[in-house]
């Protein structure tokens, strides 16, 4: 059995790996055919950025690979007879954390590759050792604070409430990223960036008076330094309800006109109005429950293949090292249903600004953002949320 779980890891890696291939011989064949979308000289650069990206993705996948086989053979197994004696609810709470910690140290040689090497070639990373610091012993906090309460009041579930424990388990962690989602743009983004309330009288007016419009009731506009860690640019409404916010890289300010930044927000209004965040819930909601429907009924001879017992703790660390797996299989649902909604949202930016400054300002971001517009149909397929720039781009001339 052990080895059939690892045999299975290893051809999701080979199928990951396949994509990356597929997109790499179809950037550089692309590349070498007149520009679209960006002028040439960007239109290289994004092509430049998009192979190495995926060079450097088979490389993450390949030792994701490794890791997890190690996991599998004696690291996991290992880890519970260190920390679970008594198989108490605690010490399950505490081997889940230490695996999430250890991991996440594993994952730091190609994080701070990534950021210190890869992005800052390609012109994207601003980041000083002192940031990257800080942001990781915050994420790290995070993660053994709250983390570790999550995963105490899941496990509270397996050892109270019988063979339906997964069923409650999936309305508590459901609930708990609502609640994430609420708290986000007012507890979780200030801890990592400053946020001030949007500094141009200008601006503001207009971005209020599309609220208005738009019936979108916010606790206001407000600008993140992005730029001390990153060149990109982006925007976002942040959480539900009364907590909603409008965010707004400084990045994206410093860089787009007032009016392509209103083609921005109303694309994103667009996504309220034709109410893609409730669809997009929901598709959560089920997703969610199969997975738990899959991980909560995993009969006992997996975990015993992976020398852990099969309690709690064990519940948690299958569900991290073999879900990637599985979501393999929804990705490409996810992709598609995200994909289906961003032509109307594009149309809607434009409709409340002008067709013209909505092109404008998705080939600002293309340029700016260095990425590529076109994408090899099936790796679109699998992973893309938004359709090329190129597509969306041609719809928008189109209509």
């Amino acid at each position: 059995m052990l080895f059939f779980l690892i045999g299975i890891y290893i051809i999701y890696t080979i199928y990951k790996i396949y994509l990356s291939f597929l997109q790499i011989n179809f950037v550089k064949q692309a590349a070498k055919k007149p520009a679209v979308v960006l002028e040439q000289v960007g239109y290289e650069k994004a092509a430049n950025v998009a192979i190495i990206n995926e060079k450097f993705s088979i490389i993450s996948n390949l030792y994701s690979c490794v890791l997890l086989i190690l996991w599998s053979v004696f690291g996991a197994s290992f880890l519970q007879n260190l920390i679970v004696k008594d198989d108490t609810i605690l010490q399950n709470t505490l081997l889940v954390v230490a695996f999430l910690l250890i991991s996440s140290v594993l994952g730091l040689p190609f994080g701070i590759y990534e950021t210190f090497v890869k992005d800052k070639k390609l012109g994207f990373s601003n980041i000083t050792p002192k940031i990257f610091l800080l942001d990781t012993l915050k994420t790290f906090a995070l993660t053994f604070v709250f983390g570790g309460l999550v995963v105490w009041a899941i496990l509270l579930c397996f050892e109270w409430l019988g063979k339906a424990w997964w069923i409650w388990a999936f309305g508590l962690s459901f609930t708990i990223i609502l609640l994430i989602n609420l708290i986000y743009p007012t507890i979780i983004a200030p801890l990592f960036n400053k946020m001030s309330p949007l500094n141009n009288d200008e601006l503001n007016s207009a971005i209020n008076s599309l609220l208005n419009k738009c019936g979108f009731k916010s606790s206001g506009v407000f600008v993140i330094d992005a730029s001390k860690r990153d060149k990109r640019l982006n925007a976002y409404f942040g959480g539900l309800g009364a907590t909603k916010r409008v965010v707004l890289f400084d990045t994206l300010v410093q860089k787009l006109s007032k009016n392509e930044i209103i083609a921005v927000l109303g694309h994103e209004l667009g996504h309220f109005k034709h109410k893609d965040l409730l669809k997009n819930i929901a598709l959560m909601f089920v997703l969610l429950f199969i997975i738990f429907a899959i991980f909560g009924n995993i009969p006992s001879s997996i975990y015993n293949a992976l020398g852990l017992n099969g309690d709690g703790g064990s519940f948690f660390i299958f569900l991290l090292l073999y879900s990637p797996v599985v979501s393999a299989f929804f990705e490409p649902i996810i992709s598609a249903y995200s994909r289906s909604h961003e032509f109307g949202a594009d149309e809607f930016g434009s409709n409340n600004s002008t067709k013209e400054d909505m092109i404008s300002a998705l080939k600002k971001l293309g340029n700016e953002n260095k990425a590529f517009p076109l994408s090899h149909p099936f790796y679109s397929f699998v992973y893309h949320s938004h359709p090329s720039l190129y597509e969306r781009i041609a719809k928008l001339e189109n209509n």
